[in-house]
């Protein structure tokens, strides 16, 4: 399932178009993580930031699907350090009055207590410092990492500007940017390129809630009934057949992951079916170049 996966991270290992989304599950997230383990899902994106996501939970759920027979080297887990200035006052996870480095440590090896993995596939730098400064020294920590615990490491929620910027001063350049995919950002179309130029994979959040245009439009519905499918498969589809990226998924109903997970695999290992896609690609980029237009005018 990596035909649209051209970038340097899918060079030593097999990376899935779909992750499963562990955020806004709270009490259910054990459950609902293992379920998704169980229906087919071998991606996990979950971070140690409890105003959002039960990490903890999520190490529960990852820890019975592993007990059930799944093979550790066959999963993507990601995580995230949050900064401080992002976390609820009352919900920082790790002691502030320390410097920023052992803040970090601090709260790297909770993600690890939480998990109970010794390695990640991936970790994010949830957002940036409002410093520039701090992001980089922040990211130096990051490195250290790489590749021994973190074989991976990348970025979230940030801009064109912000990102050049952190890629410019990065060693170990980041490999993934998870960003909100929709028409307030204008799609992140500039980012995307600029991700593709550079072999980094773009993952999208926020889809199926915040674009309500694009599950009515026409090139949504024609993908739909194309593949035979519901319209937000549908629009995971054409995302993903936009190239270089990973789609974040949140659903907790058993029959939504299979049919995500069976369109997906059917469409990306199959070359007719690829095909097919590849061609309402133009029109769904024409849409959305249009929704953003929209949105500046």
């Amino acid at each position: 399932m990596s035909r649209s996966l051209s970038s340097r991270l899918v060079i030593s290992q097999k990376v899935p178009l779909l992750l499963y989304g562990t955020a806004w599950k709270e009490e259910e997230t054990s459950e609902l993580t293992e379920k998704a383990l169980k229906h087919g899902f071998t991606g996990l994106d979950t971070a140690n930031y409890p105003t959002a996501y039960n990490e903890p939970l999520t190490g529960v759920g990852l820890a019975a699907g592993l007990g059930s027979g799944l093979n550790r080297e066959d999963l993507f887990v990601q995580s995230k350090f949050t900064p401080a200035w992002a976390h609820d006052k009352d919900k920082i996870p790790f002691d502030v009055d320390q410097p920023l480095e052992d803040q970090i440590k601090e709260s790297v090896q909770q993600t690890f207590d939480h998990l109970r993995v010794a390695y990640l596939d991936s970790l994010l730098l949830h957002v940036p410092y409002k410093d520039p400064a701090d992001t980089v020294k922040a990211w130096q920590v990051l490195e250290t990492y790489v590749p021994s615990k973190f074989r991976y490491i990348g970025v979230s929620n940030f801009t064109l500007e912000e990102f050049k910027a952190l890629y410019e001063a990065a060693t170990i350049k980041p490999a993934i940017l998870q960003n909100r995919f929709y028409r307030d950002t204008g799609y992140d179309i500039e980012l995307r390129a600029f991700c593709q130029e550079h072999g980094v994979i773009y993952q999208a959040f926020w889809m199926i809630r915040h674009n309500p245009e694009i599950l009515n439009s026409e090139v949504v519905n024609q993908t739909a009934k194309k593949f035979c499918v519901e319209v937000e498969t549908a629009f995971y589809l054409l995302v993903l057949g936009l190239g270089d990226i990973q789609v974040l998924n949140g659903t907790k109903r058993g029959e939504a992951m299979d049919a995500d997970l069976t369109a997906v695999k059917k469409v990306f290992n199959d070359d007719e079916a690829y095909s097919d896609l590849q061609a309402l690609i133009p029109d769904f980029k024409k849409l959305m170049s249009e929704l953003t237009q929209k949105s500046d005018s």
